[in-house]
């Protein structure tokens, strides 16, 4: 597992980790949505987040519905009509404080203005290697600098390299220390970003500066490690259930078969923090399970900024996709910018798109292969 590119480009956004992250989730929501309006026979049958029943009674929020219409041609909302759910997960980056630092913090001598201390210390251990790097963080001015960073990477008793860096920090600014999938380590300063880096990144160390005096000296500091998807077995068993208790609502059983008069479908997003169980609870319980790139969730950031400007977030929205004709054409142009190429299918290893069929007089819902 690696820390997504999708974490890597919007870390830097300037947003708290759940504000940020229900953005992602909605650029999700709005691709899937795109790619369900290249069809639009499809569409005629589509409910937008509605209470799903299943077996249980339970009523389960699904993104995406498909019903028979009823005598007025709309989606008909009854369980029985039901042909196809089509359900959006992502699991982001988890910001928690560094279980060392609570322990650092929790020391008297260190209870005092952190300038005034001797400095926090910790170590980074990179998988599949036999060295680490040992990482010392001080208070302390020199010249128009406030923090000092020490880095010696040392193989047992060998020391291998020694960096020190100093930088000028305000408060509320970060320091990134980063590892990539390569074993190499970034210190980045505030006004640096991870998406500096090329590979894909597998530690995230955030630094944040919390309070500095009228002479600089840093008063507090904040150490954060960023985690891939902690939270994946839980979404992967939400979706799992949902998916059961619907077919077995619908069609009286709760295992996959060739019936495919009901089909389920996941997208997930930031697919690098979803582990191999996760993959396979899901993978035994939804008919298909689709990815979508990071790089095309990147590419969506970047265009809407480029073409909404500052406040370009408020827009990435179903309510925006419905209500403004430039949101909905923003997507359709980003999807053919990939080819339609947007939906990755776990299983073929295929990219996919939707299609409604009718066939023995069913209405259902397709997963296809797009051509190449």
């Amino acid at each position: 597992m690696y820390l997504s590119d999708v974490f890597k480009y919007t870390q830097g956004l300037g947003q708290k980790g759940h504000q940020i992250g229900r953005k992602v989730g909605d650029a999700i929501e709005l691709l899937t949505l795109g790619m369900i309006h290249l069809d639009d026979e499809l569409t005629k049958y589509l409910v937008l987040e509605d209470g799903v029943e299943g077996a249980t009674s339970a009523k389960h929020k699904v993104e995406f519905s498909f019903y028979n219409l009823d005598q007025n041609l709309l989606p008909s909302k009854i369980s029985e009509e039901l042909f196809g759910i089509i359900e959006c997960k992502k699991v982001g980056v988890e910001q928690t404080i560094k279980q060392n630092f609570k322990e650092w913090k929790s020391i008297v001598a260190n209870k005092q203005p952190f300038h005034s201390t001797l400095g926090y210390n910790f170590t980074i251990s990179p998988s599949n290697a036999d060295f680490k790097w040992s990482i010392k963080i001080k208070g302390e001015i020199q010249n128009d600098c406030n923090i000092k960073i020490q880095i010696e990477k040392s193989q047992g008793n060998i020391i291998l390299d020694t960096n020190t860096k100093f930088f000028n920090c305000s408060d509320k600014k970060q320091l990134l220390i980063a590892t990539n999938i390569q074993n190499e380590l970034f210190l980045l300063g505030s006004d640096e970003k991870l998406s500096q880096i090329e590979d894909h990144i597998t530690k995230c160390i955030i630094i944040e500066i919390k309070q500095i005096d009228e002479i600089k000296n840093i008063i507090e500091i904040n150490v954060n490690e960023s985690l891939p998807g902690p939270q994946t077995p839980e979404k992967a068993k939400q979706a799992s259930f949902v998916s059961l208790d619907v077919r077995k609502k619908v069609l009286g059983q709760f295992d996959k078969s060739e019936n495919d008069s009901f089909i389920s479908v996941l997208v997930i997003g930031e697919s690098s923090h979803w582990e191999k169980k996760s993959r396979s609870m899901i993978r035994l319980c939804n008919d298909f399970n689709l990815v979508i790139p990071d790089n095309v969730l990147v590419y969506l950031f970047k265009i809407f900024e480029e073409k909404f400007g500052d406040n370009y977030q408020e827009n990435i929205t179903k309510t925006k996709y419905r209500g403004h004709p430039d949101v909905r054409k923003l997507i359709l142009e980003i999807i053919q910018h990939f080819g339609q190429k947007v939906l990755f299918d776990m299983d073929s290893l295929a990219f996919v798109g939707f299609k409604h069929k009718f066939e023995n007089s069913l209405n259902k819902l397709k997963v296809i292969h797009l051509e190449d």
